[in-house]
């Protein structure tokens, strides 16, 4: 009776003594095919575009335009679909935002519109305008209140994805994103 219980007894006191046993390094073959995702690059949206010509200009003037797409919400909806153009040329910057499809017409804004832009460096940007970019609507980023001279810097400073807030007096909140990937490029061609 004794051996029993003692030869058991025995083999549990020295198997919880033994070192553990190496890891299995060895994986199992996988039936399974595995498909290799390649990861997209964010595009290079800037493009150096031309103004028409006005009633006797010699020489047309030059911009750097980008396009996007984000979504903006109100108290009355939420998380719909905004398209925004951003241009650039060496006096002034514009946002024309269109909402629920791009061949909407740009929001016209009466008031002061807040904007925050937030590079992937983490330097945040904050302007306030109140002037349209043109009779179509818009927002337009001035020359006079060095918002301009700001804004071109922090666009030529920044690498990557820019995150964009606009918020009007009416409680519009817009959303989207900037890629500044080929900015500094284009900018230099106008």
């Amino acid at each position: 009776m004794i051996k029993k219980i003692l030869i058991p007894l025995l083999l549990f006191i020295v198997s919880c003594n033994s070192p553990k046993p190496p890891a299995n390094t060895v994986t199992p073959e996988s039936h399974i095919r595995t498909r290799t995702v390649k990861s997209k690059p964010l595009p290079v949206l800037w493009q150096v575009m031309t103004y028409p010509a006005a009633q006797g200009e010699q020489t047309r003037r030059k911009y750097v335009k980008a396009e996007t797409d984000g979504s903006f919400s109100n108290a009355n909806t939420s998380n719909n679909y905004v398209n925004a153009d951003i241009i650039m040329d060496k006096v002034n910057a514009g946002i024309l935002l269109h909402r629920f499809k791009k061949a909407n017409p740009s929001e016209k804004f009466t008031g002061h519109v807040h904007l925050l832009m937030k590079n992937s460096a983490g330097t945040e940007l904050e302007m306030i305008s109140s002037r349209q970019w043109n009779k179509s609507g818009g927002i337009l980023i001035e020359r006079n209140n060095s918002d301009y001279s700001r804004f071109r810097i922090f666009m030529l400073q920044s690498d990557g994805v820019i995150n964009v807030e606009i918020r009007d007096e009416f409680s519009n909140i817009y959303h989207f994103d900037i890629n500044a990937a080929g900015f500094q490029d284009a900018f230099s061609q106008i």
